[in-house]
Order: structure tokens, then sequence, then C-alpha cells
């Protein structure tokens, strides 16, 4: 094994919790296992070094998995990306000797791994790939599940500690709730399957088919945002009558007594100061509203990833969302890029429905929002990109109590 394939040590891991002993432990190799030996191979994309996927080697179909490389927060190019699939989709690329991680079999065919466990839900034999994404406290393996002629039937969900078990509870209930509405502007995946196995809380949702060449446009983005805000009715209330405000200064009061946590509830005390008896407009939003989690198909908007649904946040959070996602902090280009996204906060949510009197709460509520969520997440564990946000959502939210917003021109258009 060369210094890069053991730098795969995440790969291994995840591997280890889905094929456990006595399963033997994965390993990296170029080698080719013997047929028949009934172990699971999979090639790790990009490559062994930073890999973000684990691709069946023995699955047709498979190969669409490499999709997840390409565009979003993708590491290859389009073009790269296609040609890697064509590659992967022919018999040759079995010879290149591409880096497997390899998870020996165990003697006893009978013992269990996540395949046996979701065959069990489905009801047929299945294979696993993994989509690992980058480390993060609250990444969860997503698994795409396919039967043995290479059919994909679903996406499993694996919570593998108490957060992302948490957040895979809470994906379930706001699938189920939503299935209960009939959406125009947005479709969503189906649940198949919730259960437990062993420490690991697992949910197999409906596959959403896009179609990459179809991009996803701001208006049609907006115009699901809309919907989704819509979807349980809009209300207006008093800022500290609201659950929503309830349920933030909870969470504040849960970390106190966090490096960040006397900052937090320093800020929204000077919220509730500020604003606690102005009225609010409450709807729904996603939580994670981004190119990553969305694709198009047939001029509809298919969105993923619902562990962040809420049906009752101030009106405009997911597009604040997505285009406080341009900031990048610790970019060279941060300040810029901070401040083209203040500027342009008021003509979104003017476009929302958001009146501009209510402009500058919004943003306060929504950086309070996530920075609660960063300083939560570093509880379970921190990356310096995750300090380096949560320090910005800090700041700005902080820095935003002195000065008010600019007013759009558009007003009452």
């Amino acid at each position: 094994m060369t210094a890069g394939e053991s730098s795969a040590a995440y790969a291994v891991e995840v591997a280890r919790l889905l094929w456990p002993s006595p399963w033997a432990a994965p390993y990296v190799t170029r080698r080719r296992a013997p047929v028949g030996a009934g172990h699971r191979d999979a090639y790790l994309f990009p490559g062994p070094r930073n890999p973000r996927l684990l691709v069946p080697v023995d699955v047709p179909g498979s190969a669409a998995m490499l999709e997840r490389l390409g565009g979003g927060r993708g590491l290859v190019g389009p073009r790269a990306r296609s040609l890697l699939e064509r590659s992967v989709r022919s018999r040759a690329f079995a010879l290149s000797h591409w880096p497997v991680l390899r998870v020996p079999a165990p003697a006893d065919d009978g013992m269990e791994s996540i395949e046996s466990y979701l065959a069990g839900c489905l009801g047929t034999e299945v294979r696993v790939g993994v989509m690992l994404g980058t480390r993060r406290v609250n990444q969860k393996p997503v698994l795409p599940v396919f039967d043995r002629e290479g059919r994909l039937h679903g996406y499993a969900k694996v919570g593998h500690n108490d957060l992302t078990r948490a957040l895979v509870r809470r994906e379930t209930d706001s699938l189920t709730t939503l299935d209960r509405h009939d959406l125009h502007r947005l479709r969503v995946p189906r649940v198949l399957h919730h259960g437990r196995w062993g420490a690991l809380e697992v949910l197999v949702v409906s596959p959403l088919t896009t179609d990459r060449r179809e991009p996803v446009s701001p208006a049609v983005r907006a115009a699901a945002a809309r919907e989704l805000a819509h979807l349980g009715g809009v209300t207006r209330s008093a800022l500290t009558g609201t659950g929503f405000w309830g349920r933030l200064t909870d969470a504040a009061d849960r970390v106190v007594g966090q490096p960040d946590g006397p900052r937090l509830a320093a800020a929204a005390r000077r919220i509730e100061a500020d604003h606690g008896r102005d009225r609010v407009r409450l709807g729904g939003w996603h939580g994670d509203w981004g190119s990553w989690n969305m694709g198009m198909r047939d001029g509809v908007l298919h969105v993923w990833d619902w562990e962040r649904y809420d049906p009752e946040v101030p009106v405009g959070f997911d597009g604040l969302h997505f285009a406080a996602q341009s900031v990048r902090p610790g970019d060279r280009e941060a300040a810029r890029q901070e401040a083209r996204f203040v500027a342009s906060v008021p003509q979104l949510l003017l476009d929302a429905g958001v009146p501009s009197a209510e402009h500058g709460l919004t943003l306060r509520l929504y950086l309070l929002e996530i920075a609660l969520r960063y300083v939560e997440a570093l509880r379970h564990g921190t990356t310096p990109a995750l300090r380096r946000r949560t320090a910005w959502a800090l700041s700005l939210m902080e820095r935003l109590a002195e000065r008010p917003l600019p007013t759009p021109l558009t007003e009452g258009r």
C-alpha cells in the first residue's frame, strides 16, 4: 500500500461500520480479487488520497454514481467526469489497476452487513455504493442501493453518532410530513424504510431522477422556495411569541457553555431587545437550500436532503441560505463576497414577499439560526472550515446590529 492509499482512512472507517466483524478489516489494494472470493470491492473516486465515492466493482450501472463528482460541490469537471464514467462502464477498466477498497469476505457467508439488512427491508438481494463526502461531524454516509442487475432501488442514509442519528430521524419525519401535501413546483423523495441496525439509524428513500443537461434557473428555484414557504400557510406574529423564537433561545441556552455560546446568547438578547415585539412572517424552509441538493427534470425542481426542514421560520430563509454560500470565509476575496451577499439581500427578500421593514431582522435571524447550527455541530467535533464559517456568521450578525441594510430601488413594484 502506498502512502497515498493509506490516506483513505475515512473510507476504511465507514466501510467498517457497514461491514463489521466478523467481516475482515477493509484495506486498499490494486490487485484484483479471485473470482468467487465473496469480497466487497469498490473503486475509490476521484482517487485514494481523498476519496468521495466507493463505486462497487461488480454492479452494472454503478458507474452512474460518478455524476456526483461533477457540478455542485464536485471535485471533477463535467468533461473529465463524463470520460471517467464511460471508462468505468467498459470491461477494460478492470485491467487498469485502479485503487479498490476491499472488504474481505467472512468465513460464514451468512454474516450480517448493511447489505443483508437492506435486502431484508427491500425484499431483494442488494449491493451498495457509498457517497462519503468530506469528513465532517454531521456527515452521514449515503448509500445508493442497487439490485444485482444494477437497477437503483433507492438511497440509504446512515446515522452513526448522536448528531447524525437525530438528523436521520428528523429527515424521516420531514419527508413523511411533505408526503401529505400536493406539491407542484418541486418533487421530494418518498420514505421506503426507516429503522435501526445495531447502532446505526437507517433511512431508505426513493431515488429522484434528474437531467444534468437541464439547468436550475433562478426563477424556478425561487418559485419552488415560495411554494415551500407557503406549504402549511404563512402566519404573522410578534417574534417573542413564536415557537421559532422559543426554539432558538432554547438552543442558545444549550450551548451557553461552548466557546461561542456567550456571543450567541448576547446576540439573541440584542435581537429580542431591538425586535421582540416586531411581527414576523413565518413559513417553511428546506434548511440546506443549495445547488448540491437539487436538480431538474421536465421543468420541475427535484430536491433531496430534507433533514433540516422546518415549517416555522421567517419567510426568505431558503433564499438567504442559497446566497450565503457565495461567501467563503478564509478566501482572499471573502470581504468582497460578503459585501455582494449583503447587497443582494434586500432584493431577494423582496422577491420572496418580505417587505423592506423586515429585511434587517430576517437576515439577523437567519444568521442566528445558522450560527446556532454550526456551534451545535462543533460540540461533536471540529474542522477548520466549520470554525471559519461559524466565526463569519457570528461576526456579520454582530455588525448588522449596528447598521441597517440598504433599501432596494424596486420596492412596491
